[in-house]
């Protein structure tokens, strides 16, 4: 197949997943040609001799004053953000390329801006989308987010920043509807969605009002090796230093340990909100929690942590899949994580790992359990390796997203 792939990928989990499809399906014969916005992080993808060439197109989400109130304006009847503009013109400047490159198909995923994206609108013929997630600020109500609840109106309309709030609060809202009706006008452009795990499906049905295909992720072993590396007295924590991945949550945990054998966090991410680092550190200090951080480290580094660390402590907040439980069991590391989203896929309660309630208490308990028991650990680590050489390679998952690909090249339309 001469594929046209599309991305607007940030460096992590949907990156990785991506860089490995490529890698995969450039193996067995396919042409690939990536089409990507300068926004992307087509470093981290690291694909170019896989492919035939690659095409950025200028995207610039920055927005001025004048565009914020711009858009306040056009909300008022309903009409796209400058945001969503100027990802239109990016796509139909891409569009333009593949429409005339001679591809096959149009491989299409995520876009860190609006996750649903919108190339599918512009581009010819076959088209498919591994969607890692919907637009989740848009259809969660998370509490500090854009549907935090508000006070009531009663007595405070007198008051300015009440009037400021309340307008402010207006505008974001019509213009969440706005781009929630572009989101699923997109959806509906693709011959097929596929997703990564079957909590995944379940939101884009809940967002978008119809379903996706289950297309499972795969490990690299060869890159995520078991080094038999003696284990070292501390917990590693994988994420963004973000507030969805929870990094307070493990602090709080290990702060249920005993202070004279509590051991250190190791928190490794590849990216972080510095406001949020400081105030995880002030948490940590103030619970007597040993809490270091490593950004953007070096791919031998993160295998060499996971391959001396006692326990991996997972405690994302409803992740879609997340890569990190297996890449620990690849190295031999059983995970102690949170039964929430497609971890309960991934991680199966005492047998690669321990799953919990996100109760800290019971966290930490399951922690000691792993730093303590040693003929625990071993059987968890031997079976978490079998787990994924069974069900988790990367060979599968490119068999997967192959066959898709070739069911929607076959006119085998699905949504």
């Amino acid at each position: 197949m001469n594929i046209a792939v599309w991305h607007n990928l940030p460096s992590g989990g949907a990156s990785r997943a991506l860089n490995q499809h490529i890698k995969g399906l450039a193996e067995r014969g396919h042409q690939l040609t990536v089409y990507t916005t300068s926004m992307a992080d087509s470093a981290y993808l690291d694909v170019d001799r896989y492919v035939t060439a690659t095409h950025v197109v200028p995207l610039d989400m920055t927005l001025r004053f004048r565009h914020q109130y711009r858009d306040q304006l056009r909300s008022i009847a309903y009409l796209p953000d400058t945001q969503i503009e100027r990802m239109l013109t990016a796509c139909a400047q891409l569009a333009d390329k593949i429409n005339t490159g001679g591809h096959d198909l149009l491989f299409a995923n995520s876009c860190q801006q609006f996750m649903m994206p919108y190339i599918g609108r512009f581009v010819q013929g076959p088209k498919l989308l591994y969607l890692q997630e919907p637009n989740r600020s848009l259809y969660e109500a998370f509490p500090k987010q854009r549907w935090a609840a508000l006070p009531p109106a009663a007595g405070r309309w007198r008051n300015k920043a009440y009037r400021k709030a309340f307008w402010h609060d207006l505008f974001e809202q019509r213009q969440a509807r706005v781009r929630v009706r572009e989101e699923l006008a997109n959806y509906h452009t693709y011959d097929q969605v596929l997703v990564n795990s079957h909590f995944s499906n379940e939101s884009v049905v809940k967002a978008y009002g119809h379903g996706a295909n289950v297309c499972y992720l795969g490990i690299d072993a060869a890159v995520f090796p078991d080094l038999k590396l003696p284990r070292k007295p501390f917990v590693l924590g994988l994420g963004a230093l973000f507030p969805h991945k929870r990094p307070d949550t493990a602090i709080q945990t290990l702060a249920q340990l005993p202070a004279a054998t509590r051991p250190p966090l190791v928190w490794v991410g590849n990216m972080g909100n510095r406001e949020y680092v400081a105030e995880m550190q002030q948490l940590a200090n103030r619970l007597n929690v040993d809490f270091q951080t490593r950004e953007r480290i070096a791919q031998a580094e993160l295998v060499e942590l996971l391959n001396t660390a006692s326990c991996l402590l997972y405690t994302s907040e409803l992740e879609p899949f997340g890569y990190a439980p297996l890449e620990a069991n690849a190295c031999g590391l059983p995970t102690v994580a949170i039964a929430e989203g497609g971890i309960r896929e991934t991680v199966i309660d005492g047998q690669n790992g321990l799953l919990c309630p996100r109760n800290h208490a019971q966290l930490a308990a399951a922690v000691a359990r792993l730093l303590t028991d040693k003929a625990l650990f071993q059987r968890l680590s031997e079976q978490g390796k079998a787990w994924v050489a069974d069900k988790w390679t990367i060979y599968q998952a490119v068999d997967r997203v192959e066959n898709e690909l070739q069911k929607v090249l076959n006119n085998q339309r699905y949504i």
